[in-house]
């Protein structure tokens, strides 16, 4: 394979990967009670880890 196919292949990875992470940072956001309507287990420090994400990156206090 190509240079430029391998970097083609990585950059999909990582795509895949920050979408994943967006998508868990976003579940682990929602209350616990919605949380476990959709099906959603978190563990418990991920809500804190996904508030205090949402924080950095949002800018806000």
């Amino acid at each position: 394979m190509s240079m430029l196919g391998n970097l083609a292949g990585y950059g999909r990875f990582v795509m895949r990967e920050h979408n994943r992470a967006k998508t868990r940072n976003l579940m682990n956001s929602l209350s616990p009670e919605l949380q476990k309507d959709i099906g959603w287990e978190a563990t418990p420090g991920a809500r804190e880890k996904a508030r205090l994400a949402q924080i950095v990156f949002a800018g806000t206090r």
